[in-house]
Formats: C-alpha cells, structure tokens, sequence
C-alpha cells in the first residue's frame, strides 16, 4: 500500500473521530483534539476547515461546534430573553457566573461576550452552545461527565467539579418550587446546583414559567438574593417570603 493510501486513511479516521466527538459532546477544541490525535495544532485546525467546507460544523473561538443537518438553533422566547436582559444587569463586569439549564441560561449566554470579562461555567450543552455562537464569545468553562438526554452533564465526576467551583453570581433556573425550596429535574442535578449555590457569592433565581416535571430539591428560598421572573409566576407566599428575607424580586414583563 502506498504512503499516499496510508496517509489518506489516518485522515479519514481522524476526521471520523473529530466528527463522533461533536456528536457526544455539541463542541470541540483544537488543543484537547491535537492530545487525543496525537497530532499538531495546526492539523486539527485544517481539518476542521475541511468538515466546515462539508457542512459538518461551524468553527468557533478554539474550535468548533455541530452543525447536523436540521439542527437549529432559534432565538430564545420573548419571556426568558426578557429575563436574561435584566439579569445581565447583575453579572458585574470582569466576574464569575454560573448559567444553569433553561432558557434563560441560554439567552444570557448570548449576552456576554468577551468585552465583559465574564467567566462563564456551566454544565449545559446548549447554554455552552449558545455562548459559542457569540462572535467573540466570553471565556466559557463545560463542567466534565456524562451528557445526559438533557444534554446536561450529571454523574460524579460533574458533582465533584461543582464543589470546587467558587463564582460570583450563579444564575439557578428551577423547573418549580416546592414549598420553600428550589427544585430540579433529578437528584443528580439537584446536587449540582447545591454544590454551585454553596459557594456562590450571589445567587439568582430565574423563572420564566413553571413546570411539574421538578422532583428533587435543590437549595432553600432563603440562598436567594435575587429573583427575576415573569409575572404570576410566584404566588403571594413565596414573594412575602423573599421580602421578609431580605432578597430582590423583579419581575419582567414579556
């Protein structure tokens, strides 16, 4: 077999890994591609530029997202783009936050860029996304694990990750509230956003609907600094609740 035949398999294959990758993960970078190839920088990026010319992803800062055919990704609602420009407002230039899941997430993902000196983390696949269709988009952290239905990483190692996260403001998006406290969609997740809200320095909450879907909790009431949320949203006890402890509610028209 010729060098030209061996040369044009390992290019084939490694495109096929670069292309399973995007698969599992919505996302690649050129150095962690370069380490797992075994090759140079400068070769992953040449083969990213060939997959885009094939349609199969888009090149983003540091290195690419997937762009499967009818893959979309729509403008967030009115509600939770109307929520994400008020939280906005909160995250002070040149801090740390954490985006939880939801749509909110992922508005206010869209907002930040690299003029704000933000530094994102998230364990969202989608919120991740949404930061790197940014032009410039801000310094944005995955939380590691296995990516679930939800394209929400979960298992040990996400709940280890979390605890040694320390930020400014995490943004929570609870699917509902129960009682007093926050819930989230599994326990899995639950412990997530209890890890991040421990350490936070500022924790918002953020709602721009409610769900039944909720079952397991994850954070009381009174970790909440900042609530904003659409109207109605919140019944009387909970908002009595949150002024009498001291937090902000905001709620945003759509």
């Amino acid at each position: 077999m010729s060098g030209a035949a061996l040369s044009g398999l390992a290019v084939a294959e490694r495109r096929d890994r670069i292309r399973a990758a995007l698969a599992l993960a919505g996302r690649v970078e050129v150095g962690e591609l370069a380490a797992s190839l075994g090759v140079a920088e400068e070769t992953v990026r040449r083969d990213l530029r060939a997959l885009e010319g094939e349609g199969l992803l888009r090149r983003a800062h540091g290195g690419a997202i997937s762009l499967q055919a009818g893959v979309e990704h729509p403008e967030p609602d009115v509600a939770a783009r109307a929520i994400a420009e008020s939280v906005r407002e909160l995250v002070p230039i040149g801090s740390s936050v954490y985006l939880d899941a939801g749509p909110v997430g992922e508005a206010l993902a869209g907002l930040l860029d690299v003029t704000s000196g933000v530094r994102m983390v998230t364990a969202s696949v989608a919120v991740a996304l949404a930061a790197a269709l940014v032009p410039e988009p801000t310094e944005t952290h995955l939380l590691g694990g296995a990516v679930g239905a939800a394209a929400t990483a979960s298992g040990n190692w996400t709940r280890e990750l979390a605890r040694s996260v320390h930020v400014d403001v995490a943004v929570l998006e609870p699917l509902g509230l129960g009682g007093e406290e926050l819930l989230a969609a599994d326990p899995d997740r639950a412990a997530v956003t209890a890890a991040i809200a421990s350490a936070a320095g500022t924790v918002v909450m953020v709602m721009a609907g409610r769900s039944d879907d909720g079952l397991a909790v994850s954070i009381g009431l009174d970790r909440v600094a900042h609530a904003v949320v659409v109207p109605g949203v919140l019944d009387a006890g909970v908002l009595q609740l949150l002024a009498e402890q001291g937090a902000t509610v905001t709620e945003v028209a759509a």
